[in-house]
């Protein structure tokens, strides 16, 4: 097995002064320094020798007080080995610029995106750098940098003045605030670019084809993002997808908030999601105090979130149920019934049912209580049976089958290519799984299979997870049996959470896919960054060439079935 050593010796070998600074970590991480005029050569060695394959995403840094910003690229294996590589590059902040690696991997498209419209790095050779989250009025403040002063009032949040023009659009305006006057980072010239309805519309070829609207508010449509289709006739030519309709900003309060303050606002990443949210946080925070949470306290923490994984799955296949127009109605509300016992057996842990705030830096929140073990079992036999029902139920619907056999169908190679995790790439014949792939707590001695289908189409998405909550059954019940007495925290974990400068890079397998945590440290109280890296930010750019060529029918039941957390992209 290649190990994160093999890869750095190799590195230096055929780039010779290349790597600037390198280390090895025990969690089989490459941290290493590139030359950026290096760094496009670096990756498609890796790529093309070292299996490589899966670029899994980018995080910018603002390093002000050193006159630099840091790109650091994130690139893993899918299923040749577990190390994972965190290339970075340094640039000056007065004229950042680093190259592109759109034309290594597609689906590094939005993540330099992103970072060029929040940090202001070029990246050289990025074929369309248009704004992706922030709207027009926003580009070129640039508001991940550390002297941002765009802020709202914090009194009367006056921010956006809205402006309804001739063709009864509505735009914003956002006028300067005192502080930006004052710092002088007002911004005198924006980047120029065509808006998306521009890019739009210059797609059109004939007068048979015409721009159809799905959201952001639509009753059909899994989410407020905007998905605009290019139609002829009943057939999708292009798809265009515009997101950022949430505008949180967590990331960028995180950055602003003590570490301890960090853990609630990950809850409200994805609500659905919020336990190993917590888990994807707080792990790459012990790695950089160094800690590791007792026994007992891993054990709880996978039966919370296995937990977690199975009412997500109820939710989100009930929710899509509801938009195909199948079996309809009812099994939503089956389905949520059942999901309802599963929120107990988390409530009487964590005393909440959606946002929970209950792992901690080195252990967890409190103790599971007098009753538990007897009224999950209860729980998971039930879970068991319901689950066997719906998977019958849906068989046996032939409407079901018609709207979802053989469509959007996603070759194992074709979703590598594109970037997704989760569900949505084992349904297409690829068995990887955080819990295996990069095994975290107590994962690896675990007995259960990786879900998988052949089909890669709707239908087979959907199985996955349903099938997906027998093995969490499986887990959640080997957990009870195996787990420990003892301490549920760590013993010196300090009151106030200043970890030694440095970066860390934790990833969980979250309900929809692959989730991690870019955290670096300064030696300070607060993080100097926090980087989310979600499941469904990733598989999202990946739905419009996966529309193109389908029925406007079909459209709903693909989008649906990839069982998107829009709160999670617009993080």
């Amino acid at each position: 097995m290649t190990t994160a050593n093999d890869v750095l010796s190799a590195l230096q070998s055929a780039f010779p002064g290349a790597v600037e600074e390198a280390k090895v970590s025990p969690e089989r991480q490459l941290w290493a320094t590139i030359k950026p005029d290096k760094i496009v050569d670096v990756c498609k060695y890796l790529r093309d020798d070292h299996n490589f394959d899966h670029y899994s995403g980018a995080a910018g840094v603002d390093r002000i007080k050193e006159g630099l910003f840091e790109v650091t690229e994130l690139l893993a294996s899918h299923g040749a080995h577990q190390v994972v590589a965190l290339l970075k590059m340094k640039t000056p902040r007065d004229n950042p610029s680093v190259k592109s690696l759109t034309g290594l991997y597609w689906n590094a498209n939005w993540y330099e995106r992103e970072i060029w419209e929040m940090l202001g790095i070029n990246f050289e050779g990025h074929p369309e750098l248009y704004p992706l989250l922030l709207s027009d009025e926003l580009v070129g403040a640039w508001p991940w940098r550390k002297d941002y002063k765009g802020y709202p009032d914090y009194n009367t949040a006056d921010r956006a003045i809205e402006i309804v023009n001739p063709e009864g659009y509505a735009d914003y305006s956002f006028a300067p605030t005192k502080a930006e006057i004052e710092a002088g980072t007002v911004p005198f010239e924006r980047p120029k670019y065509p808006t998306f309805r521009e890019r739009e519309e210059m797609e059109i070829k004939g007068e048979s084809e015409m721009i159809l609207h799905m959201g952001p508010q639509h009753a059909v449509v899994p989410g407020p993002f905007l998905l605009d289709i290019l139609v002829d006739g009943e057939r999708v030519k292009k798809a265009f997808l515009d997101v950022g309709y949430i505008h949180k900003g967590i990331e960028k309060i995180m950055e602003n908030r003590t570490y301890m303050q960090g853990i609630p606002i990950t809850d409200r990443l994805c609500y659905m999601a919020a336990l190993t949210n917590n888990e994807a946080y707080c792990g790459a925070v012990e790695r950089l105090l160094r800690i590791e949470a007792p026994e007992r306290a891993q054990y709880i923490r996978m039966i919370l979130q296995e937990l977690s994984r199975i009412q997500s799955h109820l939710l989100g296949t009930g929710e899509f149920l509801t938009l195909i127009a199948s079996a309809v109605f009812s099994p939503f509300l089956y389905m949520i019934i059942d999901r309802e016992d599963v929120l107990s057996c988390i409530e009487s842990v964590t005393g909440a049912r959606i946002n929970h705030s209950f792992v901690r830096f080195g252990g967890v929140r409190n103790d599971l209580p007098d009753g538990f073990k007897d009224m999950t079992l209860d729980t998971l036999k039930m879970i068991r049976k319901k689950t066997e029902e719906y998977k019958e139920l849906l068989l046996s619907d032939s409407i079901y089958r018609k709207r979802m056999e053989g469509v959007g169908v996603l070759s194992p190679s074709e979703a590598r290519r594109l970037g997704v995790s989760g569900p949505p790439l084992r349904a297409s014949d690829t068995p990887y799984d955080m819990r295996r792939e990069d095994p975290y707590l107590l994962y690896k001695d675990m007995d259960f299979d990786v879900i998988t289908r052949k089909e890669g189409d709707s239908k087979a998405r959907v199985e996955v997870r349903l099938d997906e909550i027998f093995e969490s059954c499986y887990i959640i019940e080997q957990c009870l049996d195996q787990i420990p007495s003892g301490p549920i925290m760590a013993e010196g974990v300090p009151k106030k959470i200043k970890p030694e400068p440095g970066e860390a890079y934790y990833r969980v397998e979250d309900h929809r896919g692959e989730m991690g945590f870019f955290v670096v440290s300064d030696g300070s109280e607060k993080p100097v960054k926090v980087k989310a890296r979600g499941p469904v930010y990733a598989y999202f750019q990946a739905l419009p060439p996966l529309l193109e060529g389908v029925y406007i029918a079909d459209v709903v039941a693909i989008a649906g079935s990839m069982d998107a957390c829009t709160s999670e992209v617009d993080r």
